[in-house]
């Protein structure tokens, strides 16, 4: 049997209708979830213990969330039943924890606001003022003919916070790994600038995105250069408003070469002039302080 055999040849018109209901970031009541373990032996991670049976896979389950819904995080097109959607028998899901009983004041805090990448905060819980987020770590496939049997139930307050919980679910599948150096002491000190920036400064409105280019493998990089995307002509305005990152980059050159990595200058690139080339063969930095226009 393959997945082809599960979906229907046709699918019944009441079927597509209760479909159209659904889209991603709506709530479905459960918090079942089911897993691949190792057979004949105990599972060193999972504390499964299945000893009898040959060395393959079994499959175990159990209540993965502590807010008894999960979240769907299969893109709207793949949840109906035409176009795309009636290819797909399933939808991904994934558990929504209560991290306001989970953790300190101090950790939901920061899943508020993004610093978790495993966490998705719900700005609309339908346990109204409870502190529930999305835990990204485990996805699950669902029939799709449990969506008929149920209702959706709304997670987010507005289209955008649906729309970011898209970016976050499509950034940890995408994101690239990078030297420890880059994707933290260079991503720290840029979230630092940004930050302080905005309380002032307006250069940093100008910025849509920042992307580094390594030339060499990614976690043993030969040489890297960070691309400032922006929304204006950079090179047509004042070379004080280049001074923040361009000092910033340089103060990381002689760390970057203690570590074996070369440091080009850095580049400044507007939205309708950078080519294909350096778009594909540069990667998105995961910055917070950006928000808007950051695609990571």
């Amino acid at each position: 049997m393959t997945i082809d055999n599960l979906i229907p040849e046709s699918w019944p018109e009441d079927i597509v209708t209760a479909l159209d209901e659904w889209r991603q970031g709506h709530l479905v009541e459960g918090d079942l979830g089911a897993w691949l373990s190792a057979a004949g032996r105990h599972d060193p991670v999972t504390g499964d213990d299945f000893p009898d049976g040959e060395s393959r896979l079994v499959a175990a389950a159990s209540e993965v969330g502590d807010a008894g819904y999960l979240v769907i995080v299969s893109q709207t097109c793949d949840i109906a039943a035409t176009g795309p959607g009636a290819r797909h028998p399933f939808v991904q899901v994934c558990p929504v924890r209560d991290i306001g009983a989970a953790f300190s004041p101090a950790k939901v805090q920061q899943i508020r606001s993004g610093q978790i990448v495993e966490y998705v905060y719900l700005t609309k819980p339908p346990a109204s003022g409870r502190d529930w987020a999305v835990d990204l770590r485990m996805s699950i496939p669902l029939s799709k003919g449990a969506l008929v049997a149920a209702q959706p139930v709304e997670g987010f307050a507005t289209e955008d916070d649906e729309l970011a919980l898209a970016a976050r679910v499509a950034t940890k599948f995408e994101r690239p790994a990078l030297h420890d150096y880059l994707s933290k002491n260079l991503i720290d000190a840029l979230e630092d600038l940004l930050s302080k920036a905005r309380s002032g400064q307006d250069w940093c409105d100008d910025v849509e995105q920042l992307r580094l280019q390594v030339a060499g493998n990614r976690l043993a990089p030969q040489r890297v250069r960070l691309i400032v995307v922006t929304d204006v002509d950079f090179n047509g305005i004042l070379i004080t408003k280049k001074k923040p990152l361009r000092d910033l980059w340089k103060d990381h050159r002689k760390a970057l070469r203690n570590l074996g990595i070369e440091q080009d200058p850095i580049a400044f690139r507007t939205l309708d002039k950078m080519s294909i080339t350096d778009y594909r063969n540069s990667i998105p930095l995961n910055l917070k302080a950006l928000g808007r226009g950051n695609f990571a």
